[in-house]
């Protein structure tokens, strides 16, 4: 999540962004109080006094709770695909919305790549970004990147699938050398194509081509096989 605009309205709206979204799940466990952010809780209790609320729609953790949860994880998996622009823009009024909430808006540079997903535009730098936003918020801790890719078309020459990768892991590299932060591991999304969610299987985002018409599932190398091996094969860039 970065600020449109330099503004401090736009650059306090990102910073909360990445706490409606990371820090949703982050904070309880990695921040050591135990409990949901700050802003989640002022925010989302004034839209819920506005609505006519008795209490806030954020679920209250219980002081046992906190102690239970704080710390409760050897390291933090982070998903990461894309980036998104934020706007400051309040909702005073609105229902509830996970967006409204926030008081902002999303959207895409118009330099970053359109993908066939909607939510998905190439900006590798983002993931720097959001890494060393972690390992400020967080005190540095072990993170293991659980989901990184994008997929492609039909085709098994996808080159497209290469440069994302040549040049998010490059960012990652940069976050590790550059930044310090405390990245472990890396996980590409993913092996194989497969069932994304409401998409289902017309989004091909694996390595290996499954032809899902055949009764064994045949599975074909596509082009970035040979790279991601190449990469694996001499821990670094060729």
């Amino acid at each position: 999540m970065e600020p449109f605009t330099d503004s401090p309205h736009d650059v306090e709206a990102a910073d909360r962004a990445m706490e409606f979204s990371l820090g949703w799940f982050a904070n309880p466990i990695f921040s050591g109080s135990g409990d949901y952010p700050q802003v989640m809780k002022e925010f989302i209790g004034d839209k819920s006094r506005r609505q006519g609320l008795t209490k806030s729609r954020l679920p209250e953790f219980t002081e046992t709770e906190k102690r239970l949860i704080n710390g409760s994880a050897d390291f933090l998996g982070v998903n990461h695909y894309t980036s998104r622009l934020v706007r400051h823009r309040p909702f005073p009024d609105s229902g509830p919305s996970h967006e409204h909430d926030q008081d902002l808006v999303t959207t895409a540079d118009s330099c970053w790549p359109d993908t066939q997903a909607y939510w998905l535009s190439v900006n590798p730098w983002g993931i720097r970004s959001a890494l060393v936003w972690a390992q400020k918020r967080y005190r540095n801790p072990v993170i293991f990147i659980a989901e990184n890719g994008r997929h492609t078309g039909t085709g098994l020459n996808d080159t497209e699938r290469i440069q994302y990768h040549y040049y998010y892991i490059n960012e990652v590299l940069k976050a590790i050398r550059l930044d310090g932060v405390n990245v472990r591991a890396y996980t590409a999304w993913t092996l194989m194509d497969n069932l994304e969610w409401s998409v289902g299987y017309s989004l091909k985002f694996g390595f290996y081509h499954v032809d899902f018409n055949s009764p064994q599932k045949t599975r074909i190398p596509k082009a970035s096989v040979a790279f991601y091996r190449d990469l694996i094969h001499r821990n670094g860039f060729s």
